[in-house]
């Protein structure tokens, strides 16, 4: 029996020792850097963290503000920032695809700098805005799509580990993080995070940290009488004058018909070629190329607003 033992002890050893290897060399699951709630209230990543997400050959890395992707601040004559979800931390590109890496090469007088995460809601990336105001930007990009608006809305759904709009009492519900003192652990032991995301026993995805907002729903979920109280508190609490909302393709025209004739500025981007944008058939986060034909429309607009 004790022959048995040891030999079964050694067999796990070495088991888990090859497993660990073999997800480490093959990247067959992606590093998920670890955040922080700061003092507002909102989610950032701990800086210089650097990881490589599943199946990419170039690694992403956190800035030292909390944010993965580019802080071009070196005072030209405009700033921009660039807010919003997974879509804009982009962690499944390499950096030469991000939003504000094509939009700095397109326009030259302009500083880019990048603040997005994945779970991010419209109404958190508006507190962002906020909260960055010390970087004293001119405008603020807001990277928007139907599901940002949905998730923005503590009546349709908690989500626990996101900041969203609480109707009933016109406040902010702050996110929390959720057992980060697991995820830590395995985050540092990658072949026990290889099985847990495989094997989903206990949790979801969306509370593993994992970019699960990839493929938007297409339904309406446009209420009026919803998005007038949204659209109230953002006007109380956030400067709209320097927000121009970016509406991703096939977004509902409703609610880009309620921005616009409430005064913001919005820019609608259209899906022009018949080449999907999707990096493939099961991600619907943007290619390289969909950031490029992004970067394209929006640069046309920035010019027209002498940006």
């Amino acid at each position: 029996m004790k022959t048995f033992i040891l030999r079964f002890i050694l067999f796990l050893i070495l088991g888990y020792a090859g497993g660990e290897i073999t997800v480490r060399v093959f990247n067959l699951t992606s590093d998920i850097p670890q955040r922080f709630v700061d003092d507002n209230g909102i989610q950032k990543y701990i800086p210089g963290q650097k990881g490589f997400y599943k199946g990419s050959a170039s690694p992403w890395e956190t800035n030292d503000y909390g944010w993965i992707g580019v802080n071009y601040l070196n005072d030209r004559p405009h700033r921009i920032s660039i807010i919003g979800d997974s879509y804009i931390e982009n962690i499944m590109n390499p950096i030469n695809c991000h939003q504000g890496f094509i939009l700095q090469a397109l326009n030259k007088k302009v500083d880019f700098f990048e603040a997005g995460r994945s779970g991010v809601t419209f109404i958190e990336a508006m507190e962002i805005t906020k909260h960055l105001a010390n970087l004293k930007f001119n405008k603020h990009l807001l990277y928007i799509s139907d599901n940002d608006f949905q998730e923005s809305f503590a009546s349709t759904r908690r989500y626990q580990d996101r900041m969203q709009f609480d109707e009933a009492n016109n406040r902010l519900l702050h996110g929390e993080l959720k057992s980060p003192g697991l995820k830590k652990i395995l985050y540092s032991t990658k072949f026990l995070y290889y099985l847990y995301n495989r094997f989903p026993l206990f949790v979801s995805k969306q509370n593993k940290g994992e970019i699960v907002e990839g493929i938007s729903i297409k339904k309406e979920i446009f209420d009026v009488n919803h998005f007038s109280k949204l659209f109230k508190y953002c006007e109380d609490n956030y400067d709209f004058s320097n927000i121009i909302l970016v509406f991703h393709p096939n977004s509902s025209d409703n609610i880009i018909n309620f921005f616009e004739t409430n005064g913001v500025q919005c820019i609608v981007l259209e899906q022009k070629s018949d080449k999907s944008w999707n990096r493939n058939l099961v991600d619907g986060h943007w290619s390289c190329f969909g950031h490029e034909e992004a970067s394209k429309q929006i640069t046309t607009k920035l010019k027209a607003l002498n940006l």
